[in-house]
């Protein structure tokens, strides 16, 4: 499978894991987009490259850079996530890359799992697209 069909793949398969998620996006390691999708039904005010540009150019380094510097102590980065009142924001690490998902505010994506559908773990993810 190639890089984009890959990325496609992750892509759709966060997207489907909960209706709730309205963007997803997939990082290099330099914390630039390769890839993004935002859900059909959702129209961002700004327009979906200011969401790429706002979490690529702010949150990410912000985020990530902030977490890696305690990679000595704490071990390596699985997930981070921040929440407000008006969205969620996570992290993923997948081999080289980060998976960004931004969703609707509410309880924890992985607390709904068993009353919705399973919502695969990071290191499922991994393993299946040959990261680990």
């Amino acid at each position: 499978m190639g890089e984009v069909q890959m990325n496609a793949k992750i892509l759709d398969e966060v997207l489907a894991t909960d209706e709730r998620i309205r963007y997803v996006g997939v990082l290099g390691g330099d914390l630039k987009t390769v890839a993004s999708k935002t859900r059909e039904d959702v129209k961002f005010e700004s327009g979906k490259e200011y969401v790429d540009d706002l979490l690529v150019n702010l949150a990410a380094p912000v985020v990530l850079g902030t977490l890696s510097r305690f990679a000595d102590k704490c071990g390596k980065l699985i997930c981070a996530g921040v929440r407000s009142d008006r969205v969620t924001l996570m992290f993923f690490k997948l081999g080289e890359l980060h998976v960004v998902v931004l969703a609707e505010p509410g309880p924890p994506l992985y607390y709904n799992a068993e009353a919705r559908r399973e919502i695969p773990s990071p290191v499922a993810v991994r393993q299946r697209y040959g990261h680990i």
